[in-house]
């Protein structure tokens, strides 16, 4: 078992529960290997060297930004697991920390039971290709949700204070205010997106939109239920669009997101698909798992049953 832990996730609120996860862990009589990041990027890499040295349990220890590195790290540089037996678990310590509602880890607790009893479940995994920050291709991967418009926007704003807001203001807290925050420049622009296999053949959805998103799990911003009817492992993405809503219809739905009730506004669409492609006019900030990852164009595409996770039920 290899522990991977991001000492600055929630303000060192990860490497303090590591200190009491570890003397549980040794308790059991697990044998385990621990590595500390030191930079951004750092888990990806020590995630695929671990499994090339023949580990098969790899456990991200943090928010799920560092689950998200992690994750990125199961896949060689052709989008295959590297070792498809091998499982990835969270002991969640994060900002958010939303993908654990999706698995069944209601807290830490729960979380280190499940790592310890090993119930592991293959999910889906969705590989994103967009522009990066840099203005090049980038390939990135997701377990829960990816974020276009206003949500990338609020995620930039929730990451810029990490260091200075004090750590008493919880993730549902810091999400509402930096929606309020980035509400005041928000503006509908012109988006295009292509759905893979839609039954009735009508591929192309026009909408006047900033605010969207492609979900593998169900929550994310600190609790918001923003896809309250996706599934990990049904081989497909609920698309969660907004047309035409201007900031009043973001204000008033904020409240009845957190419950998954936005999906009877009529200016929210929900679709399912495999795959889409979408266009944005100008390019639309794009967050991934909770982390600025670039802009527009992108292309989203499901591998199901890709990866093992540890999950808080055997399966």
């Amino acid at each position: 078992m290899f522990f991977i832990i991001n000492p600055t996730a929630a303000r060192g609120l990860a490497l303090r529960e590591w200190g009491k996860a570890q003397r549980e862990v040794r308790k059991r009589g697990i044998q385990f290997n621990e590595h500390l990041t030191s930079r951004p990027g750092e888990a990806c890499e020590v995630t695929r060297q671990a499994l090339l040295a023949g580990e098969v349990c790899v456990i991200a220890v943090g928010g799920d930004g560092t689950l998200n590195e992690v994750v990125s790290g199961y896949f060689d540089e052709a989008g295959q697991p590297v070792n498809a037996q091998a499982c990835i678990g969270l002991l969640p310590c994060g900002t958010g920390s939303d993908f654990c509602r999706s698995v069944g880890l209601k807290n830490r607790k729960t979380a280190l039971q499940a790592i310890l009893a090993g119930h592991n479940r293959l999910i889906d995994v969705v590989k994103i290709e967009l522009t990066g920050l840099d203005g090049q291709p980038v390939s990135r991967y997701s377990l829960n949700v990816v974020s276009f418009g206003l949500g990338g926007e609020v995620v930039r704003l929730v990451n810029s204070w990490r260091s200075t807001w004090p750590r008493w203001i919880g993730g549902h807290a810091r999400f509402v205010l930096a929606a309020l925050q980035a509400l005041k420049t928000y503006r509908n622009h012109p988006v295009q997106i292509q759905f893979d296999d839609q039954p009735d053949g009508a591929s192309d959805c026009y909408v006047f939109s900033n605010f969207f998103v492609a979900a593998n799990g169900r929550f994310a911003g600190g609790g918001m239920k923003f896809a309250p009817l996706a599934e990990l492992d049904d081989g497909l993405m609920d698309v969660v669009l907004t047309d035409r809503a201007e900031r009043f219809d973001i204000l008033k739905e904020l409240p009845r997101i957190r419950f998954g009730a936005h999906l009877r506004n009529p200016k929210v669409r929900l679709g399912k698909s495999s795959g889409v492609t979408i266009n944005a006019w100008p390019p639309l900030p794009v967050d991934v798992d909770g982390e600025t990852a670039g802009f527009t164009p992108a292309r989203l595409t499901i591998k199901p049953a890709a990866l093992r996770f540890i999950a808080g039920n055997p399966s």
